[in-house]
Protein backbone atom coordinates (compact mmCIF):
# COMPACT_ATOMS: atom_id res chain seq x y z
CA UNK A 1 0.00 0.00 0.00
CA UNK A 2 2.52 2.54 0.58
CA UNK A 3 4.78 1.83 -2.44
CA UNK A 4 2.15 1.63 -5.32
CA UNK A 5 -1.48 1.25 -3.32
CA UNK A 6 -2.32 4.86 -4.24
CA UNK A 7 -1.77 4.60 -7.43
CA UNK A 8 -3.73 1.73 -8.09
CA UNK A 9 -6.51 3.02 -5.35
CA UNK A 10 -6.93 6.13 -7.44
CA UNK A 11 -6.38 4.61 -10.75
CA UNK A 12 -9.24 2.03 -9.69
CA UNK A 13 -11.30 4.51 -8.65
CA UNK A 14 -11.18 6.89 -11.79
CA UNK A 15 -12.10 3.62 -13.63
CA UNK A 16 -15.26 3.04 -11.98
CA UNK A 17 -16.21 6.77 -12.07
CA UNK A 18 -16.16 6.56 -15.50
CA UNK A 19 -18.28 3.98 -16.49
CA UNK A 20 -16.11 0.50 -14.80
CA UNK A 21 -19.68 -1.59 -13.50
CA UNK A 22 -17.18 -4.11 -12.58
CA UNK A 23 -13.94 -2.30 -11.59
CA UNK A 24 -13.85 -2.61 -7.86
CA UNK A 25 -12.84 0.88 -7.04
CA UNK A 26 -14.79 1.51 -3.90
CA UNK A 27 -13.21 -2.02 -2.62
CA UNK A 28 -10.32 -0.62 -2.81
CA UNK A 29 -10.74 2.70 -1.34
CA UNK A 30 -12.51 0.84 1.40
CA UNK A 31 -9.66 -1.66 1.75
CA UNK A 32 -6.64 0.87 1.72
CA UNK A 33 -8.25 3.09 4.40
CA UNK A 34 -8.68 0.05 6.82
CA UNK A 35 -5.29 -0.70 6.29
CA UNK A 36 -4.51 3.11 6.94
CA UNK A 37 -5.24 2.45 10.50
CA UNK A 38 -2.40 -0.31 10.54
CA UNK A 39 -0.35 2.18 9.27
CA UNK A 40 -0.17 0.80 6.11
CA UNK A 41 -0.73 4.41 4.34
CA UNK A 42 -1.80 7.95 5.14
CA UNK A 43 -6.19 8.07 6.08
CA UNK A 44 -5.75 12.09 4.36
CA UNK A 45 -3.80 11.09 1.06
CA UNK A 46 -6.50 8.16 0.54
CA UNK A 47 -9.11 10.32 0.42
CA UNK A 48 -7.05 13.10 -1.11
CA UNK A 49 -6.30 10.49 -3.94
CA UNK A 50 -10.23 9.21 -3.98
CA UNK A 51 -11.80 12.42 -4.08
CA UNK A 52 -9.28 13.77 -6.91
CA UNK A 53 -9.94 10.19 -8.84
CA UNK A 54 -13.73 10.14 -8.39
CA UNK A 55 -14.38 13.91 -9.47
CA UNK A 56 -11.62 13.02 -12.73
CA UNK A 57 -13.83 10.34 -14.03
CA UNK A 58 -17.20 11.59 -13.69
CA UNK A 59 -16.21 14.52 -15.85
CA UNK A 60 -14.48 12.26 -18.38
CA UNK A 61 -17.66 10.02 -17.83
CA UNK A 62 -20.14 13.58 -18.02
CA UNK A 63 -17.80 14.63 -21.20
CA UNK A 64 -18.88 11.25 -23.27
CA UNK A 65 -22.24 11.59 -22.26
CA UNK A 66 -22.71 15.40 -23.81
CA UNK A 67 -21.15 14.04 -27.23
CA UNK A 68 -23.00 10.61 -27.31
CA UNK A 69 -26.08 11.87 -24.97
CA UNK A 70 -28.77 10.56 -27.93
CA UNK A 71 -28.18 7.01 -26.81
CA UNK A 72 -30.75 7.84 -23.99
CA UNK A 73 -33.47 8.07 -26.54
CA UNK A 74 -32.84 4.56 -28.53
CA UNK A 75 -32.41 2.66 -25.51
CA UNK A 76 -36.00 2.14 -23.73
CA UNK A 77 -34.03 1.14 -20.64
CA UNK A 78 -32.64 4.03 -20.11
CA UNK A 79 -35.53 6.28 -20.66
CA UNK A 80 -37.11 5.95 -16.95
CA UNK A 81 -33.11 7.26 -16.01
CA UNK A 82 -33.03 10.10 -18.29
CA UNK A 83 -36.33 11.44 -16.32
CA UNK A 84 -35.91 10.94 -12.96
CA UNK A 85 -31.90 12.19 -13.48
CA UNK A 86 -34.16 14.89 -15.23
CA UNK A 87 -36.12 15.37 -12.37
CA UNK A 88 -33.74 15.09 -9.01
CA UNK A 89 -30.07 16.07 -11.25
CA UNK A 90 -28.54 17.34 -8.29
CA UNK A 91 -29.96 14.49 -5.70
CA UNK A 92 -29.10 12.01 -7.79
CA UNK A 93 -25.29 13.43 -8.65
CA UNK A 94 -25.09 13.74 -4.81
CA UNK A 95 -26.70 10.82 -3.30
CA UNK A 96 -26.33 8.60 -6.02
CA UNK A 97 -22.46 8.60 -5.11
CA UNK A 98 -23.18 6.12 -2.13
CA UNK A 99 -24.87 3.83 -4.54
CA UNK A 100 -22.81 1.36 -6.53
CA UNK A 101 -24.30 0.67 -9.90
CA UNK A 102 -25.77 4.01 -9.38
CA UNK A 103 -22.36 5.82 -8.75
CA UNK A 104 -20.94 4.47 -12.08
CA UNK A 105 -23.63 6.20 -14.00
CA UNK A 106 -23.51 9.62 -13.06
CA UNK A 107 -21.11 11.14 -15.02
CA UNK A 108 -22.55 10.37 -18.44
CA UNK A 109 -26.18 10.00 -17.31
CA UNK A 110 -25.62 13.72 -16.41
CA UNK A 111 -23.69 14.71 -19.74
CA UNK A 112 -26.62 12.48 -21.61
CA UNK A 113 -29.76 14.24 -19.85
CA UNK A 114 -27.71 17.95 -20.46
CA UNK A 115 -27.10 18.55 -16.95
CA UNK A 116 -25.77 22.57 -16.72
CA UNK A 117 -21.98 22.35 -16.34
CA UNK A 118 -21.90 24.47 -13.02
CA UNK A 119 -24.73 22.68 -11.62
CA UNK A 120 -22.66 19.15 -12.57
CA UNK A 121 -19.44 20.03 -11.24
CA UNK A 122 -21.15 21.54 -7.53
CA UNK A 123 -23.30 18.47 -7.09
CA UNK A 124 -20.53 16.22 -8.22
CA UNK A 125 -17.52 17.31 -6.14
CA UNK A 126 -20.08 17.83 -2.86
CA UNK A 127 -20.61 14.17 -3.53
CA UNK A 128 -17.24 12.82 -4.17
CA UNK A 129 -16.14 14.85 -0.89
CA UNK A 130 -18.94 13.79 1.30
CA UNK A 131 -18.48 9.96 -0.12
CA UNK A 132 -15.20 9.75 0.12
CA UNK A 133 -14.54 11.61 3.68
CA UNK A 134 -17.84 9.19 4.95
CA UNK A 135 -17.03 5.70 3.66
CA UNK A 136 -12.95 6.44 4.18
CA UNK A 137 -13.58 7.93 7.70
CA UNK A 138 -15.93 4.71 8.35
CA UNK A 139 -13.41 2.10 6.89
CA UNK A 140 -10.36 3.60 8.70
CA UNK A 141 -12.11 3.42 12.17
CA UNK A 142 -13.85 0.23 11.09
CA UNK A 143 -10.36 -1.37 10.34
CA UNK A 144 -9.04 -0.25 13.67
CA UNK A 145 -11.55 -1.17 15.67
CA UNK A 146 -12.15 -4.92 13.62
CA UNK A 147 -8.23 -5.28 15.06
CA UNK A 148 -8.71 -4.02 18.49
CA UNK A 149 -12.28 -5.41 19.41
CA UNK A 150 -14.09 -7.70 17.61
CA UNK A 151 -17.12 -6.89 19.04
CA UNK A 152 -17.01 -2.90 18.17
CA UNK A 153 -16.10 -4.05 14.95
CA UNK A 154 -18.81 -6.29 14.49
CA UNK A 155 -21.52 -3.51 15.51
CA UNK A 156 -19.44 -1.16 13.17
CA UNK A 157 -20.52 -3.30 10.36
CA UNK A 158 -23.88 -3.26 11.38
CA UNK A 159 -23.90 0.45 11.57
CA UNK A 160 -22.39 0.83 8.17
CA UNK A 161 -25.33 -2.18 6.53
CA UNK A 162 -27.83 -0.02 8.19
CA UNK A 163 -26.96 2.96 6.91
CA UNK A 164 -26.80 1.35 3.43
CA UNK A 165 -30.02 0.12 3.86
CA UNK A 166 -31.35 4.01 4.91
CA UNK A 167 -29.70 5.18 2.04
CA UNK A 168 -31.56 3.22 -0.66
CA UNK A 169 -34.41 3.53 1.19
CA UNK A 170 -34.34 7.40 0.79
CA UNK A 171 -33.24 6.77 -2.88
CA UNK A 172 -36.26 4.70 -3.56
CA UNK A 173 -38.58 7.30 -1.57
CA UNK A 174 -37.13 10.29 -3.51
CA UNK A 175 -37.65 7.90 -7.04
CA UNK A 176 -41.34 7.98 -6.15
CA UNK A 177 -41.63 11.35 -4.84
Amino acid sequence: MTQYGLGVVAGLVFLEAVGGFFVPGETAFIVASALASQRHGNIVWIIVATVAASIAGTVVAYVGGRTRGGIVSTRPWLRRSDTVFREHGAKALFFGRFIPVLRTTLGWMAGACGIERRRFLVWTVAGCVTWACAVGTASYYLGEAVVHDAGVGAAAVIVVLLAFVALHRLRRRLEHA
